[in-house]
């Protein structure tokens, strides 16, 4: 089983084209089981970012089932701040241009993907005493866990279950900062739903690690961006994760200039019993 998972492609000013032609070109050449994507499509909710990410989902629609969550990006939350306005409004764009579903569910042989939305915009439960957060910070409620939790409960036993959200749940290395408001209950959160593999983005700096919570363990593959806003100076990156009866493994992809092509930097891997 493979599952790509890309994040914060910015379609607009910091979007980098020639590493999205990249990416749609080793789709079409490999096989893929299913695309995840993050969040983060637009970098202002323009309608003509979303129609250029929209023709990006459909190319990968073509190439495998493809699930995708919003970002705080592609939330317009100045329509409904503290709830006071158009709530429907903040994801109108989102909604037309990119999918109809917020938190979608897609199954496919081998895997339940779980999509949760991250992205409220600026709400009481999303403020923290970092004013840089405002806006940016996400948060999952209580009822998103719970949805996460019986979707994960009706799949096969063998399935492997890959939880998508778009905040980072571990506190990035180089900024430092937690993607979710809950800090680190956001790992124990994430663990409590039975996920085996969390896919997230936001923070632009890649991270794959295995993190245990609640005497579990679970994958966190956290994917970097395809634009100039990479942390640290990094290359733009995506991962690859691969499932086998024995093992599962997350393969880090970078952007190397010279080649103008993603290469596979790193791998890393895990054991995991045979089903």
């Amino acid at each position: 089983m493979r599952i790509l998972h890309v994040s914060d492609l910015h379609f607009g000013r910091s979007s980098i084209p020639a590493q999205v032609t990249a990416l749609e070109g080793f789709m079409a050449r490999e096989t893929l089981d299913a695309i995840v994507i993050s969040g983060d499509l637009s970098q202002r909710t323009r309608r003509h970012e979303f129609a250029s990410a929209s023709a990006f989902v459909r190319r990968c629609e073509e190439r495998a089932p493809t699930l995708v969550v919003p970002g705080n990006h592609d939330c317009a939350w100045w329509g409904a701040v503290f709830g006071i306005g158009d709530s429907g409004a903040m994801f109108s764009r989102y909604r037309e241009l990119i999918h109809s579903e917020l938190q979608p569910v897609i199954q496919i042989p081998g895997a339940t993907i779980v999509g949760i939305n991250s992205a409220h915009g600026i709400q009481s439960y999303t403020l923290t005493m970092r004013p840089r957060d405002l806006s940016v910070v996400g948060a999952v409620l209580p009822h998103q866990w719970e949805r996460a939790r019986i979707a994960f409960s009706l799949a096969p036993e063998s399935d492997l279950k890959v939880l998508v959200v778009h905040h980072n749940i571990l506190r990035g290395k180089r900024s430092n900062r937690w993607g979710l408001a809950t800090r680190a209950l956001g790992v124990v959160d994430a663990a409590s739903t039975g996920a085996d593999v969390v896919c997230c983005g936001h923070d632009h700096e890649e991270r794959v690690e295995e993190v245990e919570s609640t005497q579990r363990r679970l994958v966190v593959s956290t994917a970097g961006t395809l634009t100039n806003r990479v942390r640290g100076g990094r290359p733009g990156s995506w991962n690859l994760i691969e499932r086998e009866p024995d093992r599962l493994s997350v393969s880090l992809f970078e952007w190397n200039e010279l080649r103008r092509d993603f290469g596979r930097a790193r791998v890393s891997t895990w054991a995991r019993p045979a089903v």
